[in-house]
């Protein structure tokens, strides 16, 4: 029943926008959040009352002493906000715990032998490649965004492969995870034997969401990929680097588009400028909020008192965050909140460096991409790769 629950969730997740129930007010109810719901509270159930075991994975306890911190910023500003706003921002607190104690579960889960790492890992690597081809159906459907009604909040991406998620970006960070699950098949901690059979569906599998990641042109998710390369390349494999640096130099000059999106860095009109707003007015709110931020999730809020965000833009979906998930963070939870979720991300990736354990490359690469990826867009909050991110690191040793 649990496993049947987990795949189930994971479907709903893989949906993404698709299983939308309510929008608007800055609140938007997806049936993954109720699946997710379900899926920790069975989970929780299950380990607690049937098992007498559940176990709290070491890489989790600063996340939950976060979700603390967050729950006291949000308490801390009560009279500063109407009941209504209160009700959204504790919404997305209960959203985190939900995620963070989903990814808790399936730590119980492989703990008790309910079902193998591999096959948690396998099913996000076939949710890659579902989001993949149904990807390369939407840049033919719906190339356009800038077709869909603009009250809808979506940005306007053309000829980019959004699938699902409807975000080239987030969706390019959920593929990075993927082939970095498929890297560490392909350059596992030992020697293995493996057939010819897995290693040819490993490769195609690789190559589909390789392609569907390169269609999304987002340059975060580039960048994430790049870092990971980068790491595997060192630790595992030169022939791994020396081949990428060759592969990204022809593509470079034999695909304008990839040409277009990089000159684009210093273009006033690209959307890697208004990054540099974004992140000078979350700066801007830090330094009148720095010891205890405004209030988890209360950024929209508070944009709109500061003129951030004009009437016409309150109900896009990037106003509830900053461009940098750390200078979200930093603003909404304060100083203690923002060192407190630091050490939570890099602690695993300094344990498992010098611990040299299974997965340790994995679980170093995941943090060291989205140290780099995170600073572009509010990845580390997106629902999606939150799930996807716990499970990688609270099932590796």
């Amino acid at each position: 029943m649990l496993n049947l629950s987990f795949y189930i969730t994971l479907i709903l997740l893989s949906l993404n926008q698709f299983t939308s129930i309510s929008k608007g007010g800055g609140l938007n109810i997806y049936l993954f959040d109720f699946g997710i719901a379900a899926f920790s509270l069975l989970g929780s159930v299950y380990f607690l009352m049937i098992k007498k075991s559940f176990k709290i994975p070491k890489y989790s306890v600063l996340f939950l002493i976060f979700t603390v911190i967050a729950t006291v910023s949000l308490l801390l500003v009560l009279p500063n906000y109407p009941l209504e706003n209160l009700a959204v921002s504790s919404f997305y607190i209960f959203r985190l715990i939900i995620y963070l104690l989903g990814g808790i579960v399936v730590f119980n889960m492989v703990d008790n032998k309910l079902i193998s790492r591999d096959k948690i890992f396998e099913s996000f690597i076939w949710s890659g490649m579902f989001l993949a081809i149904a990807g390369f159906f939407q840049l033919v459907i719906l190339p356009d965004f800038t077709t869909l009604d603009p009250t809808l909040g979506w940005d306007p991406h053309k000829n980019r492969l959004a699938s699902t998620f409807f975000d080239p970006n987030f969706l390019g960070a959920y593929f990075v995870l993927c082939l970095i699950l498929l890297l560490e098949k392909r350059f596992p901690f030992k020697k293995a034997d493996k057939t010819d059979k897995k290693i040819k569906g490993s490769v195609i599998k690789f190559t589909v969401i390789l392609l569907a990641l390169f269609f999304t042109f987002s340059r975060s998710a580039w960048g994430m990929f790049a870092v990971a390369v980068l790491i595997y390349g060192f630790f595992r494999s030169k022939n791994l680097l020396f081949g990428a640096f060759f592969v990204v130099f022809l593509a470079y000059f034999a695909v304008p588009r990839i040409q277009t999106r990089i000159s684009g860095i210093t273009d006033p009109a690209d959307s890697a400028s208004l990054r540099l707003v974004s992140w000078g007015n979350t700066v801007k709110i830090v330094k009148d909020n720095l010891w205890f931020g405004v209030g988890f999730n209360t950024f929209r809020y508070v944009q709109r008192q500061y003129g951030f965000l004009i009437p016409e833009e309150e109900e896009i979906h990037s106003g509830a965050g900053s461009d940098s998930s750390l200078l979200f963070v930093l603003a909404t939870t304060g100083i203690f909140g923002f060192l407190i979720y630091l050490l939570a991300m890099t602690y695993p990736a300094v344990d498992s460096f010098f611990g040299k354990k299974e997965g340790w490359l994995v679980i170093f690469t995941v943090i060291m991409g989205f140290l780099l990826e995170s600073q572009f867009i509010n990845s580390l909050f997106y629902p999606q790769l939150m799930f996807f991110t716990y499970c990688i690191l609270f099932n590796y040793p």
